[in-house]
């Protein structure tokens, strides 16, 4: 029980966080993505599925904010988050290197999916642009804050796990 209250909890204050300090963090129009970061973090600690529960909140809470269309950033936070999750057996979670380049990774899929559905689409065309102003300063960005957001989920992960652990025994 206690996870779910941190999962809705962490959901709720990313999705306030992101709102109220873009305009503070932004740094020329760029905003590192904290609702992946978040996604993709719990996918690498507590598996697929939970990246997968994670990610449609966080992307539907965004739809429901900031979106225009109910389900476009809910189904790209989904899958980011339930595939990131296959890593959850074979990466080494006290490194901080492996989940950044995996955050990354997923940031580059995510500026890609919103540029081919947002921008290709409508028929513009103008890829280089958008991808060197947008897309790599956005994964950068993304990756730098990833390192800090990662461990304190760690942190957070673990003082859970033993809590539990400690509860179980008593019982």
């Amino acid at each position: 029980m206690r996870r779910v209250i941190y999962a809705v909890l962490l959901v709720l204050i990313n999705i306030v966080l992101y709102g109220s300090l873009k305009m503070y963090i932004s740094i020329n129009n760029i905003t590192p993505n904290l609702l992946l970061i978040t996604t993709v973090s719990v996918a690498l600690l507590r598996g697929k599925y939970a990246g997968g529960i994670i990610g449609f909140f966080c992307g539907l809470l965004q739809d429901m904010t900031f979106g225009q269309v109910l389900g476009f950033y809910a189904l790209i936070y989904m899958y980011l988050g339930f595939f990131s999750g296959y890593l959850y057996r074979i990466i080494y979670k006290d490194s901080v290197l492996i989940p950044t380049i995996v955050i990354a990774i997923s940031d580059l899929i995510f500026g890609l999916y919103v540029y081919i559905f947002t921008f290709l689409l409508r028929g513009k065309l103008n890829m280089g642009h958008y991808f060197l102003n947008i897309i790599i300063p956005e994964v950068v960005y993304t990756a730098l804050i990833a390192v800090l957001i990662y461990k304190f989920y760690h942190y957070m992960n673990m003082r859970l796990t033993r809590d539990g652990e400690k509860e179980a025994g008593t019982n």
